[in-house]
């Protein structure tokens, strides 16, 4: 048996092994920006959602290939029936009189009967098949191209979340920060106002001061509990799900910033609401196609085959028949109900020929509005990091003072609000940075950066 002394040392291992696990699987879990983009687009129920439709877009397209194969069918038949025998009663002159003869037609019998019949019909020539195709080719591209825009607007969103967290975090670090500045110089003001080298005056504006550091601290962790919220939602988890990411940091800056006509150019090549627009001008000239083409005749070839055996109780028929035909058809006037349906379709085409040049506008003042922000935001990042510099000079100067007499309560004060705020400002700066760059890709429809 072991004694009490050897229980523990064992019992400390153990729960330093437990401990390792848990660290251990706190860090397995903890995801970087594409692990993250991988389950946003397995999960996300936009994303879902927006494949299915793809799906059905597919399943049409397949709809209108048959089209063009022939339709066979097989039939068949099994039953009973009864049909009472029909009496005909006649009456005819003859050289002895009017005769009077009733006939009966029928069998006074129930029949069992059964069959099978076999058909095809194979257009050869119908004039809306081929324009149907191509608009359900062009709609299946359109559902690509709805999946690739809505893959693009969820990455912009996970990628915004994610950095959202990790700028939250940063938050909760520096409102911490800054109340442990608040605290410490309530604590040094405390001590000076009991030494008789302050005022009381002093004391309540640092109280003050450590009073709005702590409000400050409870907003920011309020602030990264919906931040993570907003992280598993766009992921499509759970919103209690335990949200752990690896520090990517915010690198503040890119390799290097195309021409904006270069990005200009790449966005009418790739943006999935620009090449939606093409293909529902193509979808709108093939239902002018189909609507022409109604003038048309439609020509068909059809074929059957069948055998019915009739079982009576006294003889048994069985018969077996065949066909082949072509059939035609041509509608010359249907109240002017083609006619209308060309001029219906025709001035769609043309309402959406009309859009075409604020389309393209509103797309290139979408890119230069991302391309703009991008710009500033890099322009912007070295005075924001050059203020906090100077923030922090400023602060531990206006400490020194302080602390030697010669500065005052307030001109500290000010020192740790300034420095906060710096701070604050270029943390805003390199999240916009990143959040640009997604905006980019958004907006152009493929990776930029």
């Amino acid at each position: 048996m072991k004694t009490k002394s050897q229980l523990i040392p064992i019992t400390r291992c153990a729960l330093l092994v437990t401990i390792g696990l848990v660290i251990l699987a706190n860090i397995a879990q903890a995801l970087n920006l594409k692990e993250s983009l991988d389950i946003a687009l397995k999960s996300n129920p936009s994303v879902v959602a927006s494949q299915k439709k793809t799906d059905a877009a597919d399943a049409r397209l397949a709809q209108a290939v048959g089209a063009f194969f022939p339709t066979i069918k097989l039939e068949g038949n099994y039953g009973r029936s009864y049909s009472q025998p029909a009496a005909t009663q006649m009456t005819t002159q003859t050289s002895l009189g009017a005769v009077t003869q009733t006939m009966t037609f029928g069998i006074d019998a129930a029949v069992d009967s059964r069959g099978y019949t076999t058909s095809f019909t194979q257009p050869l020539f119908v004039g809306a098949l081929l324009p149907g195709f191509a608009i359900a080719q062009r709609s299946a591209d359109l559902g690509k191209e709805d999946l690739r825009k809505t893959i693009l607007d969820t990455s912009y969103n996970v990628t915004q979340a994610y950095f959202g967290v990790l700028k939250a975090a940063k938050m909760v670090k520096l409102a911490e920060e800054s109340k442990a500045m608040a605290d410490s110089h309530y604590n040094q003001v405390k001590m000076m106002v009991s030494a008789g080298v302050s005022t009381r005056a002093d004391l309540l504006r640092a109280e003050v001061q450590q009073a709005n550091s702590e409000v400050n601290s409870t907003r920011a962790r309020n602030g990264m509990e919906i931040a993570k919220d907003a992280f598993n939602n766009v992921l499509g988890r759970n919103l209690e799900s335990e949200v752990s990411l690896e520090e990517e940091g915010f690198s503040g800056k890119v390799s290097k910033l195309p021409a904006y006509k270069t990005i200009l150019d790449l966005t009418y090549q790739s943006r999935p609401d620009w090449k939606q627009y093409l293909l529902s001008k193509e979808i709108s000239e093939q239902n002018l196609r189909v609507a022409q083409l109604a003038y048309l005749p439609t020509v068909m070839l059809t074929g059957s085959s069948g055998n019915r055996i009739s079982e009576f109780p006294a003889f048994k028929t069985d018969v077996n028949s065949w066909s082949i035909a072509g059939a035609a058809s041509w509608t010359l006037f249907d109240g002017l109900g083609i006619q209308n349906r060309i001029r219906e379709a025709a001035a769609n085409l043309d309402s959406q020929k009309a859009t075409e040049e604020q389309v393209r506008n509103g797309i290139a003042l979408e890119v230069r509005d991302a391309y703009l922000s991008l710009k500033s935001d890099l322009e912007t990042i070295d005075s924001a990091k050059k203020a906090v510099n100077s923030a922090e000079e400023n602060y531990k100067v206006s400490s020194l003072r302080f602390a030697s007499g010669v500065g005052t309560n307030i001109e500290e004060l000010d020192a740790q609000v300034s420095l906060t705020q710096a701070k604050t400002n270029y943390l805003q700066t390199l999240f916009d940075v990143e959040v640009a760059k997604a905006k980019i890709n958004k907006v152009v429809g493929t990776e930029v950066f």
